[in-house]
């Protein structure tokens, strides 16, 4: 037990160092007067219900430790909250970019820091020695020493950290540096009386969170920490908990009464404290529930409780299984009691299709994955940008990141949570989409809110479709997770679970969805730094998502450096075609027609002022239709295609994002240069064998 609790200790120390880089002190700061309320509010109830049940743990079990040290030991697990647990319940429930998850996280994050300073003075005030004036003297080195940290070594890891950010890699002397300086600081506090993991975690405070340096600390040492020493931890509290101890009423009514001083204390405090901030009694209830969140922080604490016999076996094992009880109950009651309000404005325009010669907003919610996928992004909104103020153009950047066990997305989803929602502002230089987007809304004078996501890839759908939603998008834009290089062959840039994301959003998406395959000239011609014309075709089969894709294209045939043809193909007579229900192709057939006349019309009788940038032309196939589409634009020079996903002549049942036509041109050989811009229309028919099991996001 002895090697055990060393090793563990070690691993310890690294992961508190982790959980200081987790908090960033500039946010703590700025978080303001209700987070501070809602977190020094939830310590000092519950804190005082411990002072009670501490003094009747004296009497019941006749502990020879003295009060003071027994109370911070016993109400410090009732008080606070799990941070890391926390933000990874909350991500899992998609309440992160919500109004209750942007007042809980600096909430939890003050609480979090509030518990290491407790736990200083407990371990100051359980010293050995019997001087009064020692836990005083323990006291002012701490502070001393905390105070030290910040003015002078806090300086000194800003220039390491500005010295390595930009860097490809970080350099091992800066690692050697770092890693001794949480073995020293964690030495100082040991030696000064304080436990040597306040150290380590107040190191990790002192490290600037922005930049690489950070990330690449983390990437460098979080699989040892987090994979073979911390569990090593766990395995050390539970062999030293014996649950055979509890073998009295006394005990078992003791862990009653701790359960409702936890309970009670923290959740109806919090509950009351939402309620003065104008939260719901539902948000109000999933407050009280989220920050009654235990974890780890609470093992630590009674673990250094046991190893400085202020905790004897029976007790120990009781607040064990209190803080397991109680984060067993923190899931079922969130789910229980909380239920995401919705947005009471009106969603109207779901589609382009019969709007887009309105003068409403185009509201384009942009998923994107990585940095490969901007450029592209961005040249197809630019093109949507037209002159007119009467029809502006509002973007909604959703950066979509997957949910790991790595402490790494545990730091993002803290800072998304404070993002979400968020005009752009000065960004991170660490964020290249961030400043991508940032410089975009500066140049064009476009509105762009930049949102993020971490989630995992079996429950991304949900946000994305509910971030839609919420923003009243009027289509949503995917990148493809295949693009063309050079060469003219095709790599994966993102991971290939992101192809079953895209499929469910376009399964369940509460708007027209389209998916952008990147083949390169189109992200490569800047449309707001060039003047010659770029071309654009429309390719039209007919169908719900043709005349979507055909709406699109006259939105793009606005911008003064865009011409769109398009390019309508039927069956030659005598074809034989394959059709399930002859009046769909008849009604359909009409609609085609009647969405087709103007730029008939225009091209008979003249090119008109309104359609002054769109060419139409006829051509026919007889048996291969995609090799039809294949002659004509193989070599017309086209920068993008849009494609219906499904056409009323080509139904879509392999369940692909890109369906028939955008498959095959996607897989085209390298002679094929034009980008593919995929496009199903709000309520148009699509595969259901994958849908069952799933609600809308409208009834979810």
């Amino acid at each position: 037990m002895t090697l055990l609790d060393t090793i563990a200790t070690v691993g310890l120390l690294f992961f508190l160092f982790m959980v200081g880089l987790e908090l960033d002190l500039k946010e703590i700061q700025k978080s303001g007067k209700t987070a501070a309320t809602i977190a020094l509010s939830g310590i000092i109830v519950p804190f005082l219900g411990g002072v009670g049940v501490s003094t009747l743990i004296k009497k019941a079990f006749g502990l020879d430790t003295g009060l003071a040290p027994l109370i911070v030991f016993v109400g410090v697990p009732v008080a606070i909250t799990a941070f890391p647990v926390l933000v990874r319940i909350m991500a899992e429930r998609r309440v992160l970019g919500t109004k209750l998850g942007r007042m809980v996280i600096p909430a939890a994050a003050i609480n979090d820091v509030c518990a290491w300073i407790l736990l200083a003075i407990g371990v100051a005030i359980a010293g050995p020695s019997n001087n009064p004036a020692t836990p005083a003297y323990v006291l002012i080195c701490g502070i001393a020493f905390v105070t030290f940290m910040l003015a002078v070594v806090k300086r000194f890891m800003d220039w390491v950290a500005h010295r390595v950010n930009g860097q490809a890699s970080v350099s091992e002397i800066y690692v050697v540096i770092t890693l001794m300086g949480v073995l020293l600081s964690a030495f100082a506090t040991d030696l000064i009386g304080i436990h040597s993991l306040f150290g380590a975690f107040v190191f990790g405070l002192v490290v600037p969170p922005e930049g690489t340096f950070a990330k690449m600390l983390i990437e460098k040492i979080e699989d040892f920490i987090t994979v073979l020493m911390l569990p090593l931890f766990f395995a050390s509290s539970g062999l030293k908990t014996n649950l055979g101890s509890i073998n009295s009423g006394k005990g078992v009514g003791i862990l009653f009464l701790l359960l409702l001083t936890a309970a009670i204390g923290k959740i109806t405090t919090s509950v009351a404290v939402g309620l003065f901030f104008k939260l719901n009694i539902r948000e109000a209830f999933g407050l009280g529930f989220l920050m009654n969140t235990k974890g780890l922080a609470e093992l630590i604490v009674l673990n250094i409780g046991l190893d400085l016999n202020v905790l004897d076996e029976e007790t120990f094992a009781i607040l064990v299984l209190m803080c397991l009880i109680l984060m067993f109950f923190t899931t079922p009651g969130l789910m229980a009691f909380y239920k995401p309000a919705r947005n009471p404005v009106p969603y109207v325009q779901r589609k382009l299709e019969g709007a887009y010669r309105k003068k409403d907003e185009f509201r384009i919610l942009a998923c994107v994955y990585g940095t490969r996928s901007v450029p592209a992004l961005l040249n197809l909104v630019e093109a949507c940008r037209v002159t007119s103020k009467k029809r502006p153009v509002k973007l909604f950047p959703l950066h979509l990141t997957e949910l790991s066990e790595r402490t790494l997305s545990i730091i993002n989803l803290s800072r998304t949570a404070s993002q979400e929602g968020v005009p752009t502002q000065i960004p991170r230089s660490d964020d290249g989409i961030a400043v991508a987007f940032d410089a975009y809304s500066r140049i064009s004078k476009v509105s762009v809110r930049l949102m993020s996501i971490v989630s995992r890839l079996p429950d991304m759908h949900y946000d994305v479709c509910n971030a839609a939603a919420e923003r009243r998008a009027t289509i949503i834009i995917l990148p493809h997770n295949v693009y063309q290089k050079e060469d003219g062959t095709l790599e994966h840039v993102n991971n290939p679970g992101f192809k079953a994301v895209n499929q469910r959003v376009m399964q369940q998406a509460p708007c027209s969805v389209c998916v952008l395959v990147d083949r390169g000239p189109w992200s490569s011609t800047q449309l707001s730094d060039t003047t010659s014309l770029q071309k654009v075709a429309v390719i039209f089969f007919g169908g719900a998502d043709d005349r979507e894709a055909l709406a699109f294209g006259c939105r793009l045939a606005e911008h003064p450096c865009v011409k769109v043809w398009v390019l309508k193909f039927s069956p030659a007579p005598g074809t034989a075609i394959d059709i399930d229900n002859a009046a769909d192709l008849e009604f359909e057939h009409k609609r085609d027609e009647e969405a087709l006349a103007p730029i008939k019309e225009a091209a008979i009788d003249g090119v008109s002022e309104a359609w002054q940038a769109i060419y139409y032309e006829e051509h026919t196939y007889e048996d291969d239709a995609v090799q039809a589409v294949y002659a004509v634009v193989r070599n017309a020079e086209f920068l993008l295609l849009l494609v219906g996903r499904q056409s009323i002549r080509h139904h879509n049942r392999d369940n692909s994002e890109l369906g028939i036509i955008g498959d095959s041109l996607t897989n085209a050989g390298p002679e094929m240069k034009s980008s593919i811009l995929v496009i199903q229309q709000h309520n148009s028919t699509f595969p259901q064998n994958d849908i069952q099991n799933h609600h809308s996001p409208e009834t979810a």
